[in-house]
């Protein structure tokens, strides 16, 4: 039986963040007084009481006629779509201020939808909050529920009510594989995911910085479980100014901690910069798998034969760290090749998670030495009696040697290339690291 699903909405800033936040138990939801933070839908997996369930955290509601900027009925919209997928909804208002008008608007929507709604009064902190709760009966839906989610006075009681006649059981297996989708600001990661899973999850505008928070998406493909991260585009510190942004670039980093492979999607017509070499590095450094992802190459003008590979040559040069990943070119917006990218995560993790036998290892070590045995360096010259591959996820090969100093680094790099031309490691920094033995 597929989990339940609890969405949280409300107008901006009555502190749906936070609530959310306060439910899983981490700051998972970027919180900041600033309102309209929350621009797109958050989802995770958590349990109560034995009761695993959904849990959606979205933007601010604003009602028809009300929108103030161009962000504001995208967000709508996508909350819109949370309430529903919903099987409850927690419809969260502002103790301290009392109903509102834009609270009378949705809680008539929210009747009219016919969903299960639990009417939270968030904020109540003091006495005199508490004799405000009983304002909120006129937005007919029931008893309202107090609590305060900054402090989580009630917050218990009120999971209570939300899981009761949920079926108890075991959270859903692990997915198959996590993809984090990372790029700098506006090069078009959010449309990418819109169209990997057949629906709007992100918001996408073309005002850089929309995404702010790192979006999880289960997507079901050939049998497998992909968790699609959609995240913030990674900024120049000094281009960072906003304390949202700061914990925007957190999330990113995160994100590529936390999956197997990375999606790195550059925009075609902008070219390379020196942002996009340092998320490469990111990528690199962490040995996370990785595929390149030449955007918006629906605006090159005057392609030819040869385009696409001089694209690609250019960007090694500027950007060397990911010269091993696949790559190639798509258009979010016409959808051109865009059917590849799955097929080549796939590919990419399953060469992630290759294992070569030991004795194949030094059978193939054998022949590389014979072909090409180390120079002196460092005062001798270097001796390999054996190897073995101590990790996958990412490959990682140990080399028992008499000197590990006696190796110049391009001798590695030579065993490293001839490991991938040997046994594959598709999109997949190899590590070759030295023993003494």
């Amino acid at each position: 039986m597929p989990l339940r699903t609890v969405a949280i909405v409300g107008r901006p800033n009555v502190g749906k963040s936070t609530l959310f936040n306060r439910v899983l138990g981490e700051r998972r939801s970027v919180v900041h007084e600033t309102p309209g933070v929350t621009r797109d839908r958050i989802a995770e997996i958590t349990d109560w009481a034995g009761h695993p369930f959904h849990l959606l955290d979205t933007g601010g509601i604003i009602p028809f006629g009300e929108a103030v900027t161009e962000f504001d009925d995208k967000v709508t919209q996508i909350a819109r779509e949370a309430i529903a997928e919903a099987d409850v909804v927690l419809f969260l208002v502002d103790g301290k201020v009392g109903p509102m008008a834009w609270d009378e608007s949705i809680a008539r929507d929210l009747r009219k939808a016919g969903k299960s709604v639990v009417l939270c009064v968030n904020k109540v902190e003091t006495d005199g909050d508490r004799m405000m709760v009983h304002d909120f009966h006129a937005l007919g839906l029931g008893e309202p529920f107090p609590i305060s989610a900054l402090h989580g006075h009630g917050v218990g009681d009120l999971l209570d009510i939300v899981v009761e006649g949920f079926p108890m059981h075991e959270v859903e297996e692990p997915c198959d594989c996590k993809v984090a989708i990372l790029g700098r600001p506006n090069v078009g990661k959010s449309s990418l995911l819109n169209i990997l899973v057949g629906r709007e999850e992100a918001m996408v505008s073309e005002i850089s910085g929309t995404t702010r928070d790192s979006i999880h998406t289960d997507l079901k493909w050939h049998g497998k479980t992909i968790r699609l991260i959609d995240t913030a585009g990674l900024r120049r510190k000094s281009k960072v100014q906003e304390a949202i942004e700061v914990f925007s670039n957190m999330r990113t980093v995160r994100a590529l901690e936390q999956c197997d492979v990375a999606v790195f999607v550059v925009d075609a017509a902008a070219g390379a910069v020196a942002q996009d070499a340092k998320i490469a590095g990111m990528i690199h450094d962490g040995g996370k798998g990785a595929i390149v992802v030449f955007n918006k190459w629906d605006l090159i003008a005057d392609k030819g034969a040869n385009t696409h590979l001089q694209h690609w040559e250019k960007f090694c040069q500027e950007v060397p760290f990911l010269t091993y990943a696949p790559w190639f070119t798509v258009s979010a917006e016409s959808r051109q090749r865009t059917g590849r990218i799955m097929e080549s995560v796939w590919e990419v993790h399953e060469a992630r998670q290759r294992r070569i036998t030991t004795s194949q290892l030094n059978e193939f070590l054998e022949r590389i030495v014979a072909l090409q045995a180390p120079r002196t360096h460092g005062g001798g010259v270097g001796k390999i009696y054996y190897g073995t591959q101590v990790e996958s996820a990412p490959p990682t090969f140990m080399l028992s040697v008499n000197e590990p100093k006696f190796f110049a680094r391009n001798y590695l790099r030579f065993i490293n290339n001839r490991i991938r031309e040997e046994f594959g490691f598709t999109g997949n920094r190899i590590f070759v690291k030295l023993k003494k033995s």
